[in-house]
């Protein structure tokens, strides 16, 4: 006994500092717990749980957890918690909400929103620390260790409730003295974006616990009915938490942002019970394994590119919502979290990078990326009008609005192919779910064929060479700006005009015969004596270019073109792009897969690692680390550079087709969850061999050609084959019969006769041109 008490005495002597320190700290609650039990605090109020229960702690390292023993300060190469709703850089002292922008016309970008959560932990003594982030999950963790206590604190976008950012410290002290953390933490603070006299915190709420900060943005875009107002909600966070001796606690802070203070407060209260309920977590760690069991891809043999895929999946994943919302704004080249990369404008990166792969895997999450385009389907028509065509144009940068926000006058002037892109993510949806709903119902069919109706008025008849042309445009090559029959452009309009006519079988409705008459003789560059296809009229064999926009004609947009016309095409604008962006890569690996030169697409798929930074998987645009981080658009090239490359996928309007090799290093390769009419769908591959899989029953019977074999896919029932190019065919019922078409426009009909200008229109439209050099 006498030992025992030496010992004592000589541990309180040796932590003397700690103790003095803790003298005065007031403990929560009752400091007693046993070991089977835990204490959950949100202010004052208190309760006991089971302990262990089940809440995740600090995950081990595998292929879904990026750990690190140091968190790097340049904030560049941090990761970053979202869910389509809100979204932070960890340790950044701002956050964005989807839909909030300020600025007024080409100045609007998204609001900078102060952060409101734990930024540091400091503790006495020496402690072991580690920082992580938990892609399957869905959370950043770092954790604190020391002699006989355990400090974790986890963070994280509620993935179901998303208005939420949880912030939640877990303390195990096993030791007879109290432990004191020193917390600091981001302030509610008037960013610059926000209205300095009409922000701030404007109510003092009854419960102590908690404050509300109120925000305005300081100028709208365009519109008068914009999202232009924030409320958060949040959790008191105190510079000190004490922990009682041998106490285990787990303790909120919360935060809820939305534009509407009653969701606001609402979700705040919902938060908190749920965490009472020891709820508020496994129902955000449910989400997330529902996305991940619905959709992912797998290879095995090489753990870093299985990290690899993983992280860009949850990156892009943790930008989007769950499903198709009304007020979903779109993504942005550098996520939700970076706001001010790119202004957090949308572009064609949305439909031509991110989307494909979500939509392959998850196809609800992709139909809110389209309807992000239906939501400012009417100011597209209005842009359209304003610049004397029909139809609909959208904007090379949208915001709020859908009218256009670039801010370079090339950019505004020149650069139309995204309403050719737009054509072609809703060409993909269709072919995917045949959703005759939303064609119908939801405005598609409106969409597809008013995009039509711009290329088929944009398009000029050239008397000549009795083709249709395309003047004055900027390709995605953006070192040329101002060209004529951009190689790419044309190809994606007389895609555009296509789409109406298997739209129209669909419906059963008649089509226009001058949109096939426009896209049969719709010119594309290509010359015969060198067989390759230049870039555009005028373009010299060699000249740099800022990305291999060419390249683009075979896959995505899946041009026929003989063999030794695609290697040329690969090889000439290999050698003219010195430093593309990063997603350039993944498409030339896709253009020698189709080529069977599996060396050649193995050197460049690798090329990709170059824009990622250790080593949390954070891209960037350049692979010298500049330009925009956090760059989805690059993970979107990169997950395509597996589905459609080492998957072979290639989506047809009566099938899909798919062809499965293994990518460099690995031992076996799958795709979970292809979401195809409604069912879902399972591929594995190994070197030699391929299994497909129906795990959910489609909407039409589906099946299976592989060497010269027909077999029907029933739910649950493996069918191995040799690894082969290979088909799935649904059975289609027919198609309805034809009714009378609509009356459409003569084509000489004066456009302001067709579409009435609109003031905000003629604003728009003065603003820009004062930016024309």
């Amino acid at each position: 006994m006498a030992l025992f008490r030496i010992l004592g005495i000589a541990f309180l002597l040796c932590n003397i500092d700690r103790l003095a320190i803790c003298a005065d700290c007031p403990v929560p609650g009752n400091p007693t717990t046993s070991k089977n039990e835990i204490d959950l605090f949100h202010g004052t109020r208190t309760t006991k749980i089971p302990f262990p229960d089940g809440r995740l702690l600090a995950p081990a390292p595998d292929i879904t957890v990026l750990s690190n023993d140091t968190l790097s300060n340049e904030t560049r190469i941090l990761p970053t918690i979202g869910n389509g709703h809100i979204a932070t850089v960890v340790k950044s002292d701002t956050m964005c909400m989807n839909g909030l922008y300020n600025g007024y016309a080409i100045k609007t970008h998204r609001a900078l929103l102060p952060s409101i959560t734990i930024k540091s932990i400091n503790i006495n003594g020496t402690v072991q620390s580690n920082y992580s982030i938990d892609v399957k999950n869905g959370m950043f963790v770092e954790s604190h260790s020391g002699q006989n206590f355990s400090v974790t604190m986890k963070m994280y976008a509620h993935r179901s409730l998303p208005q939420l950012m949880v912030t939640e410290l877990v303390i195990l002290n096993n030791q007879p003295l109290p432990l004191q953390l020193s917390i600091s933490s981001g302030k509610a603070t008037v960013t610059e974006d926000l209205d300095q006299n009409l922000s701030g915190r404007r109510l003092s709420p009854s419960d102590s616990n908690t404050e509300i900060f109120f925000g305005r943005i300081k100028e709208f875009e365009y519109s008068w009915n914009e999202t232009r107002n924030v409320t958060m909600v949040s959790s008191r966070i105190p510079s000190i938490v004490c922990v009682a001796p041998y106490q285990k606690m787990a303790r909120l802070f919360l935060l809820s942002v939305d534009s509407n203070p009653k969701v606001a407060k609402e979700q705040f209260t919902e938060g908190v019970n749920l965490f009472f309920n020891n709820t508020l977590e496994k129902q955000h760690i449910q989400s997330w394994q529902s996305i991940w069991n619905s959709g992912r891809i797998d290879v095995v043999g090489d753990k870093n590119l299985a990290t690899l895929i993983y992280s860009s999946l949850y990156y892009i994943l943790s930008s989007l919502p769950l499903s198709e919302k009304p007020d979903f704004i779109g993504l942005s080249p550098g996520d939700l979290a970076h706001g001010l990369m790119y202004n957090g404008h949308v572009f064609w990166d949305q439909e031509t990078w991110m989307y494909p792969p979500i939509q392959l895997l998850h196809s609800d999450i992709g139909k809110a990326i389209i309807k992000t385009r239906i939501r400012t389907l009417d100011n597209a028509k209005h842009q359209a009008m304003m610049r004397g065509f029909r139809g609909a144009m959208y904007p090379w940068e949208s915001a709020f609005s859908g009218y256009d926000v670039t801010p370079v006058p090339p950019y505004f002037q020149f650069e139309k192919h995204i309403t050719g892109d737009i054509s072609f993510a809703a060409r993909q949806y269709i072919y995917l779910t045949r959703d005759t709903d939303f064609l119908i119902h939801e405005r598609g069919n409106e969409m597809i064929r008013d995009i039509a109706e711009f290329w088929e008025s944009r398009a000029v008849f050239n008397k000549r060479t009795s083709q249709y042309e395309i003047f004055d445009v900027m390709p995605p090559d953006e070192y040329h700006h101002q060209v004529n029959n951009s190689a790419y452009t044309n190809l994606v309009a007389q895609l555009s005009l296509r789409l109406t006519e298997f739209i129209d079988g669909l419906l059963g409705q008649s089509s226009k015969p001058l949109y096939k008459e426009v896209a049969d003789t719709m010119y594309i560059p290509f010359d015969k004596s060198r067989r390759y296809h230049p870039e555009f009229d005028g373009y010299s064999q060699g000249e740099e270019v800022k990305q291999a926009d060419v390249i683009l004609m075979g896959f995505p947009l899946m041009m026929a073109m003989p063999g030794d016309v695609r290697r040329n095409d690969l090889l000439i604008y290999e050698n003219a792009t010195p430093a593309g962006p990063a997603m350039t890569w993944g498409m030339f690996a896709i253009g020698y897969l189709e080529l069977n030169d599996t060396a050649e697409a193995a050197r460049l798929f690798k090329k990709q690692e170059g824009n990622v930074a250790a080593p949390f998987n954070v891209w960037t645009e350049n692979a010298d680390g500049t330009g925009a981080v956090n760059f989805i658009t690059g993970m979107g090239g990169f997950l395509q550079s597996l589905l459609f490359g080492y998957g072979g996928i290639r989506l047809h309007p009566d099938r899909i087709d798919f062809h499965g090799r293994l990518p460099p290093s690995s031992t076996s390769f799958k795709i979970t969850g292809l979401d195809y009419l409604g069912g879902s769908i399972d591929f594995f591959f190994t070197n030699d061999k391929t299994n497909v899989t129906l795990t959910k029953r489609a909407k039409h019977p589906i099946n299976l050609k592989y060497d010269g074999k027909t077999v029907l896919l029933e739910v649950g029932k493996d069918i191995e084959f040799t690894s082969n190019p290979a088909s799935l065919e649904p059975v289609f019922p027919p198609l309805p019969s034809k009714k009378p078409s609509r009356t459409e426009p003569d084509k000489n009909t004066n456009v302001t006769g067709y579409i009435s200008m609109s003031p905000i229109c003629i604003i728009l439209l003065i603003i820009n041109l004062l930016h024309v050099k």
